[in-house]
């Protein structure tokens, strides 16, 4: 096949969707890509690029065509904003100078729900259909930005919903809870697509976590939804003895919570800053048992944290300081145990209630985080499944 993607990040950006592509290519179908120039974290040009008029480039075999983006996005709300319309425009820009020849349209949507607009005006212009992953759902998402939630704002973002989902063919949900809040917007099909675990070769990590005492882990990026600071509330209020909560990561909110813990005086929290992913095997290994904790919001208890595969491929039990459907994989898969992200109280039982059953032989969870990565987070078969269910031409 050939297959169009549209991705507001890719490659040099680290995300599943390259693995994706990457696949493709390898089974032989021909691919090009249309994305933004490079800025994923930080939100500004990576060295080597410059973020000025269109540009092709090859990687792997797959033409990648770029465009400008606006920079700064990351703190800025408006700018954000200028940047979705950003990707209208230069994405529609791209189309224009692409043949029609596409088998399909295939958009990665991790982000803005309008990263689909360029596929779906390359649909118009070719009648070549269109299949979107969405791996962020709106409009949950949104009001979890902090946009504000009116009558207008609300009647115009259920508008572009519809008019998205309607236009495509075909819908994959990172999440199964994803496809319940689209089909109130379109009848389009809808086929479940979990993220997989991120092929890596993992290394001995420079960090060593101190032998003798109980560690508790949380890695990854540390932004408001982490909910870090109920996290070391309850933590602090476990008072357990010889035990060490380690937050190996970095992100907007790392300040908030490093503050939180100095103005409350909490010990035995570590903040190791952020570690390479080929380390991550090798931290949450030396690890009795992982913390995955979220703020209860209703977009944030519909997703599948992608956290949960690399606990996972550890083998450790896990706290889960969640709601959604984060919980009711720990618990239905018997991987550790659930308290509420909003009592400090239960979080802090959480921490106490985990030292004896990790303790416990009987609790080995291993076996189970082995079999879910054998089947429902397999990546050849998921992405078997998404080739299997592309609606093409």
């Amino acid at each position: 096949m050939r297959i169009l993607v549209f991705s507001e990040v890719f490659w040099p950006e680290d995300f599943i969707v390259n693995d994706l592509v990457r696949e493709w290519a390898a089974a032989g179908h021909a691919v090009e890509v249309v994305t933004q120039y490079p800025s994923y974290p930080a939100s500004y040009v990576f060295d080597g690029y410059k973020n000025e008029g269109t540009m092709t480039e090859d990687w792997e075999g797959v033409a990648i065509h770029r465009f400008h983006f606006i920079e700064g996005y990351r703190d800025s709300v408006t700018k954000k904003l200028r940047n979705y319309y950003s990707f209208i425009k230069g994405g529609k820009r791209i189309v224009d100078s692409l043949p029609g020849n596409f088998d399909c349209v295939f958009v990665s949507q991790t982000g803005p729900l309008t990263v689909a607009y360029p596929a779906l005006y390359y649909k118009k212009k070719y009648g070549v259909p269109v299949n979107i992953w969405t791996c962020d759902i709106w409009p949950d998402a949104v009001w979890s930005y902090g946009v504000p939630k009116n009558f207008i704002s609300a009647n115009l973002l259920d508008r572009i919903i519809k008019s998205i989902y309607d236009g495509c063919d075909h819908v994959f949900v990172s999440s199964k809870d994803f496809a319940q809040t689209i089909r109130t917007y379109s009848d389009v099909n809808c086929t479940y697509a979990p993220n997989w675990l991120r092929p890596t070769n993992n290394k001995k990590s420079a960090l060593r976590l101190p032998a003798g005492t109980f560690h508790f882990t949380f890695t990854g990026n540390v932004s408001r939804y982490q909910n870090l600071i109920n996290t070391v509330a309850g933590f602090q209020a476990a008072e357990l003895e010889n035990a060490q909560l380690n937050i190996v990561g970095d992100g907007s909110y790392l300040a908030d919570v490093k503050a939180w813990v100095e103005r409350n005086h909490v010990s035995g929290v570590v903040f190791h800053g952020r570690r390479p992913y080929n380390e991550m095997y090798d931290i949450l290994s030396q690890s009795d048992a992982l913390v995955l904790p979220l703020i209860s919001q209703e977009g944030i208890d519909k997703t599948e944290p992608f956290k949960i595969q690399s606990y996972l491929q550890a083998g450790k039990p896990i706290l889960g300081i969640l709601n959604g459907a984060g919980r009711e994989i720990i618990e239905e898969n018997n991987l550790g145990l659930c308290v509420s992200p909003d009592d400090v109280n239960e979080i802090a039982e959480g921490f106490q209630r985990m030292v004896p059953l990790v303790q416990d032989p009987k609790n080995d969870v291993s076996a189970a985080a082995r079999n879910l990565m054998k089947t429902r987070f397999n990546k050849q078969e998921i992405v078997k499944r998404i080739t299997n269910h592309l609606v093409v031409k």
